[in-house]
């Protein structure tokens, strides 16, 4: 919300607006040119609809209820409708083991880390803090806790299937060795450049575009899925649950699978 209002702010200014930007006083005028500036720019239209819902939620809490829902849908601003089906898919296996065979340890640890346990790139290189607690967790066949690097900071529990604690046993103690070799999973000065940096090396391995690191965690979900399913679990169970073990909440299970899973079917 803070990132919407400060592009908001960016676009007011630019045009000169008489006055400053409040809730209060926005009108469905300065919006629509707001929207279509946004989409002018080439922002997708699912951000350009997560923005205005950031907006109708502030004028909701200065009690502009009724003109936040009627007064400023979507269409009278003027934002064409999008579809929430991603075109993702799993990852290719034949590409994922051409590029583990040129893996350097240190990225081949990080790769398999997002493969088997489903991290994002992000909280693949900050997990140094919680190997060794995810290999006793594994080693017992329990659930592993990523706290670190996770999207808005919250920890999520991931319960790893059976089939699947090996590998990803194997992956956290070769992210253990290379830690204990260099220091780092990432040898660099700061977070952002040790993520630009393993971006790169994906990229230079071919895990980019439609194999991208994203593609890992979608066959990771595919495992999951796939498992909960042969465990009895009804469809909307099984996708409630492999959206927590991705840390997107059980309630996010038909997104999940529109974005994680159904290209891959």
């Amino acid at each position: 919300m803070q990132t919407t209002f400060r592009s908001l702010q960016a676009h007011a200014k630019r045009g000169r607006w008489s006055v400053s930007i409040d809730p209060e006083t926005l009108s469905l005028k300065q919006l629509k040119g707001y929207a279509q500036a946004r989409l002018d720019a080439g922002i997708s239209v699912r951000v350009v609809q997560n923005e205005m819902s950031h907006i109708r939620r502030a004028l909701e809490g200065v009690g502009r209820t009724q003109f936040a829902q009627d007064t400023c849908a979507n269409s009278a601003l003027g934002i064409p409708s999008a579809t929430r089906i991603g075109k993702g898919k799993v990852v290719d296996e034949n590409v994922l083991q051409g590029a583990l065979s040129r893996a350097t340890e240190s990225t081949k640890a990080l790769i398999e880390l997002s493969r088997h346990l489903g991290l994002r790139e992000r909280e693949a290189i900050c997990s140094a803090n919680s190997l060794r607690e995810w290999e006793r967790a594994l080693s017992a066949g329990q659930p592993v806790l990523v706290r670190d690097g996770t999207k808005g900071g919250r920890a999520r529990s991931v319960c790893i299937r059976p089939e699947g604690q090996s590998p990803a046993l194997a992956a956290v103690r070769s992210a253990i060795s290379v830690l204990s070799e260099q220091g780092q999973l990432v040898v660099s000065k700061s977070l952002k450049a040790a993520i630009e940096q393993h971006s790169d090396r994906m990229a230079r391995l071919g895990l980019k575009g439609e194999n991208s690191s994203h593609s890992l965690r979608r066959a990771f979900a595919m495992d999951q899925y796939k498992y909960y399913l042969s465990q009895g679990c009804s469809q909307k169970t099984a996708l409630a649950r492999t959206s927590n073990d991705l840390g997107h909440g059980d309630g996010r299970g038909r997104w999940v699978f529109n974005n994680y899973i159904r290209n891959s079917l």
